[in-house]
């Protein structure tokens, strides 16, 4: 909690610049990715932005960092008020990262983008700013696209909600409950005013790669009210992180998610609640089998498919689900031109 507490104190120190957005781009590793988003930021339309650059302790950071600089200075346009290049000087994951960053803005406005994601639109900060002042809170979240390593665009991903009409209608309680069951809210998509954490304080500490479903899940336990917009405004890549292959490490902070913020709150079920839970952490053992398979031995295997067979099939249904939406997105695509 002491970095939290410390990363807070140094953004509220800063003096905020009315109507300023701070773009946070983190890094750790995929540098060639931050080119591609940094392109995205330079066709915004919008007056007044700063990036914060901040890298999250990554071998040969010194060594891009000469080539970073001068892509900005070559690129940038007079809308690009501040660059701020940062360095941890070792790896400490994203969360303790991205609470740095937000302690080096100075803009009214955050949002945050990851290597290799862009900005969907040349007006898409434009029309954050706009929805935000309509909606009248202090998140709101845009709709998303995934792009495929070749361009192609992909509109539905399991990481993102398909009901914005419904999650609109929800108080912050009725949303904390959908979240309670996964993460239904797209982290690329978040576009939000630094009162947001002037209030209800920085990224928990309690992952270390994950720093968004907590957040949400402490946002609408504090009732805090969250804007929906049908505007898609974000395309997400899915290469890297993004292809839905998840690591060990972000399954261990998903099992702290449960055990420290969601299982000690999570009420649904009533007297069934204890079974639930069991089951949730079965399937959450399924998901650390998938991401640890390649380094599991044949008899290791045979016996993660009977304790986990059950679940193994329900996510290749959910991801054969995803496919055929897409499939069938396309060939309507292709019928209506």
């Amino acid at each position: 909690m002491e970095a939290n507490r410390t990363g807070q104190e140094e953004a509220g120190r800063q003096e905020r610049v009315k109507g300023r957005i701070s773009l946070l781009l983190l890094t750790y590793r995929r540098f060639d990715g931050v080119l591609t988003s940094l392109d995205s930021i330079f066709m915004q339309d919008y007056p007044d932005i700063e990036i914060i650059l901040s890298d999250d302790g990554s071998p040969g950071w010194e060594a891009f960092l000469p080539e970073l600089r001068s892509y900005v200075e070559r690129h940038r346009g007079e809308n690009i008020r501040r660059v701020e290049y940062h360095h941890l000087a070792e790896n400490q994951g994203t969360v303790r990262n991205e609470n740095a960053a937000l302690g080096l803005t100075r803009g009214e406005y955050i949002k945050d983008m990851a290597p290799e994601d862009r900005l969907a639109v040349p007006d898409a900060l434009t029309r954050y700013v706009r929805f935000l002042e309509e909606c009248g809170c202090l998140i709101c979240f845009s709709r998303q696209e995934g792009v495929t390593e070749t361009g192609e665009i992909v509109r539905h991903l399991a990481s993102s909600a398909e009901d914005y009409h419904v999650l609109r209608t929800l108080t912050p309680l009725q949303l904390r409950n959908r979240l309670f069951s996964r993460n239904c809210l797209p982290a690329p998509a978040w576009f939000a005013r630094w009162e947001l954490y002037a209030l209800h304080g920085l990224y928990l500490p309690v992952t270390r790669i994950i720093e968004d479903y907590p957040y949400w899940i402490h946002l609408c336990t504090r009732q805090v009210k969250i804007g929906f917009t049908d505007d898609v405004l974000v395309r997400y890549s899915l290469s890297n992180s993004g292809a839905g292959c998840y690591s060990p490490a972000f399954m261990r902070d998903m099992f702290a998610i449960y055990e420290q913020c969601i299982f000690p709150l999570d009420r649904r079920f009533g007297p069934l609640q204890p079974l639930y839970n069991r089951l949730k952490r079965a399937g959450l053992n399924a998901y650390m089998d998938r991401a640890c398979w390649e380094d599991y031995s044949r008899p290791r295997r045979l016996l993660a498919w009977l304790w986990h067979g059950a679940f193994f099939l329900f996510i290749r249904f959910g991801e054969w689900r995803m496919r055929r939406l897409n499939a069938h997105e396309k060939k309507g695509s292709g019928s209506r031109q």
